[in-house]
C-alpha cells in the first residue's frame, strides 16, 4: 500500500514555526521568507481542512488541531534526528559524544583533547560531564568513562573500597580499562607546614581529614590498608565531586584522599603535596565503556586508540 502523507517540507515548516510561535523566527531557522513559511502552513492547513494556527496582530497561537499535531509530529522529527546521527555516526567523521566524571574530565581528558583535534580533525568530541550511571539505553552517547569495577566483588584489607555504578540498562556493553583508581592523600604545602608531618594515627588529632560523598568509607579503608586501626573522631567536610575535595585541599582547609591521576599537574605545580607516603589501589579503575554494536565504529575505534596511546597502554 501506497502511504500518503502531507508535504513533508510543509510539515517540517509546520514543526519550525509551532516551536517558535513565529512565522518570522521559523523563516530564520528554515533560511526562507516569511511569506514561504505562510505558504506551506496553508497547504498543510488546506489538506487537513483545518486551521492549525490563530493569526494575531503580533504573534500566532496554536488552535486546538494545531495542539495535538505538535507534539507528536516534534517526536517523530526527533527520531529522524537521531537515526540520522546515528547512520552519520558509523562514518570515521561526525561527532562523538562521551560522557565522563566531571573531575576526571577537567583533570585529565581536557587537557589532551587538543592533541586529538589537531590529529583527528574529522572527528568533533562532545563531552557531557556526569557522575551518573550511564544508560546506554536511552542516552545518546557513544562512549563513557566511568570508573568501578565489573565484577563488583567486597575489597579485600588491602583496598580502598569502591561501590560506584557505572552503567544502567541491558544494552550490552564493551569494557576496555584505562587507569588503576590509586588513592593517595593530599594536602597544601603550607597546611602539611602548619601541621607538622602525618607519621601515625595519633597525629590525625591535629588535621583535619576532607571525606567524598560518594566514597564515604574511602578514609577508614585507607586507614585500614596501612594498618591504622584506632582512629579518633573525624567530622571534616563532605563534598560531592573530587574537583571540590581538591579545591579544599589547595586552599588549606584539611587533607583530601583522591585517586592518583586526578592530581599529578597540581602536585607538579606545587599546589598539592602528598601527605601520606602511601598509594593504596581501589577495588576498582577507569574504564572506557561502549555499546558492543558500535565498538568498532571507525570513530570510536579512532578515540579508543588514541586515548590507549595517551595512557601509554599501546
Amino acid at each position: 500500500m501506497t502511504r500518503r502523507f502531507p508535504s513533508l517540507n510543509a510539515l517540517r515548516t509546520f514543526e519550525a514555526a509551532a516551536r517558535h510561535l513565529s512565522f518570522s523566527k521559523a523563516a530564520e531557522e528554515l533560511n526562507v521568507t516569511q511569506a514561504a513559511v505562510s505558504r506551506q502552513i496553508k497547504i498543510l492547513e488546506d489538506d487537513f481542512g483545518i486551521a492549525l494556527f490563530h493569526r494575531r496582530t503580533r504573534a500566532v497561537e496554536l488552535t486546538e488541531a494545531g495542539g495535538r499535531l505538535y507534539p507528536q509530529l516534534q517526536g517523530a522529527f526527533n527520531q529522524i534526528e537521531a537515526a540520522s546521527n546515528r547512520v552519520w555516526g558509523n562514518r570515521g567523521s561526525g561527532i562523538l559524544t562521551v560522557s565522563v566524571l566531571p573531575t576526571f574530565s577537567v583533570k585529565w581528558l581536557m587537557p589532551r583533547l587538543l592533541n586529538f583535534a589537531e590529529l583527528h580533525p574529522e572527528i568533533e568530541v562532545h563531552l557531557i560531564n556526569t557522575i551518573a550511571p550511564v544508560d546506554f539505553d536511552r542516552a545518546e552517547v557513544d562512549l563513557a568513562i566511568r570508573v568501578g569495577s565489573t565484577s563488583p566483588q567486597l575489597s579485600n584489607a588491602s583496598q580502598v573500597g569502591i561501590d560506584l555504578l557505572m552503567v544502567r540498562g541491558s544494552e550490552p556493553l564493551a569494557y576496555q580499562e584505562l587507569l588503576p583508581d590509586q588513592m593517595i592523600a593530599v594536602a597544601s604545602p603550607g597546611y602539611l607546614e602548619r601541621h607538622g608531618p602525618i607519621a601515625t594515627a595519633e597525629d590525625l588529632e591535629r588535621i583535619t581529614l576532607v571525606h567524598m560523598a560518594t566514597r564515604q568509607n574511602a578514609w577508614s579503608d585507607y586507614f585500614a590498608a596501612i594498618g591504622w586501626q584506632q582512629l579518633p573522631q573525624q567530622d571534616g567536610p563532605s563534598y560531592g565531586h573530587f574537583f571540590l575535595s581538591l579545591q579544599a585541599a589547595i586552599e588549606g582547609r584539611g587533607i583530601a584522599l583522591v585517586p592518583q591521576i586526578l592530581v599529578e599537574t597540581d602536585i607538579q605545580a606545587g599546589l598539592l603535596a602528598q601527605a601520606l607516603p602511601y598509594k593504596i589501589q581501589s577495588a576498582g579503575a577507569y574504564y572506557l565503556i561502549g555499546r558492543k554494536s558500535g565498538w568498532q565504529q571507525e570513530k570510536t575505534k579512532i578515540f579508543r586508540d588514541w586515548i590507549l596511546e595517551s595512557i601509554g597502554a599501546v
